[in-house]
């Protein structure tokens, strides 16, 4: 960028009440902090005299956005020309931008929360197999989805638990006088 199209685009900014993002303080382009936890990108367009600014959603929420085919999602782009005023860039922005991020934050938002409740489903079906044989249920540290459970219990049995949507997926290998009383017990269900 230009330092004519960075003073612009911090001008933007301005107009728009948001901050720097100190993350990306060194980056080529000028990003910048949306309240929502989301951020503003404004780089240099791709046809000379223009401006692309465009949002993303939080990092927390990037991997719940829907999946869409070209042309059905939200429009989290525009270019601008730089011969407009801060001002009027920054009404475009409002007008043309930020309501379709919004709809994209809200959409994500509720794919989250839906995927945090099947989590928390999951991770409770998982919790009633490993309780009572003295385990502990291990989550993915990035997503928080449960991680099949292994119990193996030498000579006795070996146990592997996989949490489905609706269902958890038993795989119990025992010996054939143990597997007979296993058969007794479900078929009493």
């Amino acid at each position: 960028m230009t330092p004519e199209q960075k003073q612009l685009a911090d001008a933007v900014a301005a107009e728009l009440n948001i901050r720097p993002d100190p993350a990306y303080k060194d980056n080529w382009s000028r990003i910048y902090a949306l309240p929502d936890g989301g951020r503003l990108y404004i780089s240099t367009g791709r046809v000379r005299g223009h401006l692309h600014i465009s949002a993303s959603v939080a990092d927390n929420l990037r991997e719940h956005r829907p999946y869409r085919r070209d042309g059905e999602g939200p429009k989290t782009s525009i270019n601008v020309s730089e011969g407009k005023e801060a001002k009027r860039i920054a009404a475009d922005v409002r007008r043309r931008l930020l309501p379709e991020h919004d709809r994209e934050v809200a959409e994500s938002r509720a794919n989250k929360s839906r995927h945090d409740e099947n989590n928390a489903q999951r991770i409770l079906a998982l919790t009633k197999v490993a309780a009572p044989l003295g385990e502990r249920v291990q989550c993915d540290e990035r997503t928080g989805e449960p991680q099949p459970l292994s119990i193996d219990r030498e000579g006795k049995f070996s146990l592997t638990a996989k949490p489905f949507c609706e269902s958890l997926k038993l795989e119990i290998e025992v010996s054939p006088e143990i597997a007979g009383r296993i058969a007794a017990l479900l078929a009493a269900l």
